[in-house]
């Protein structure tokens, strides 16, 4: 049994991922370690980023490789109770260009294994149009297209059995409260139900 709780950040483009992680980095300082974001390190260094479906699954394989080595390591050499994940690795099914059932096959995985990496899955909506960032310079996906990506990736981590998930709200400051009440929750060794009850009253 692990001797650490590992969360997935996850959600749409422009949830509030980075925002969230960013204030846990603040307010939590040494007592977690931040599993920094696949994607973003690769294409940051130059890694070819094309529309077409061939292109498209050698990307996300890179990208869910890299996310399961960058977590192995930083599980290993943290030693922190709280490990937090900026995406997590079924984030790559809502991007990729075939069949669910297809990505597990090429990974030499399934959806229950997958499930098994993360204690818990926070997913951030994204945001409405009004509040949409486009200033990201990773971000290449229009409003529409975010909010499609929010729906895959909602539909691929379905079924996890600690899964939260936070709305969109017209006021950032108070969806980013609310996020870092449940982290709270889930530290203070709250349930799924609980936290569900108790902080978002649904």
């Amino acid at each position: 049994m692990n001797s650490y709780v590992k969360i997935a950040i996850t959600g749409g483009p422009s949830g509030g991922k980075t925002t969230l992680i960013e204030a846990l980095k603040k307010e939590l300082g040494q007592k977690c370690a931040i599993v920094p974001e696949a994607a973003s390190i690769l294409y940051r260094g130059g890694f070819p980023r094309y529309k077409e479906a061939p292109a498209m699954i050698h990307a996300q394989k890179a990208i869910y490789f890299t996310q399961r080595e960058l977590e192995e390591l930083i599980c290993i050499v943290s030693k922190k109770n709280l490990i937090v994940c900026d995406r997590g690795s079924l984030d790559s099914v809502a991007y990729w260009p075939d069949s669910e059932a297809h990505f597990f096959s090429a990974m030499q995985s399934s959806k229950e294994k997958e499930f098994a990496r993360y204690d818990w899955v926070i997913h951030l909506d994204t945001a409405s149009l009004e509040f949409y960032d486009t200033t990201n310079p990773i971000r290449t996906e229009t409003f529409q297209e975010a909010w499609d990506l929010n729906d895959k990736i909602k539909k691929a981590w379905e079924g996890h059995p600690r899964r939260v998930i936070i709305t969109h709200n017209e006021d950032f400051l108070s969806k980013m409260t609310t996020s870092l009440a449940v982290i709270h929750a889930i530290m203070a060794h709250k349930s799924a139900d609980e936290i569900k009850k108790e902080i978002l009253q649904c």
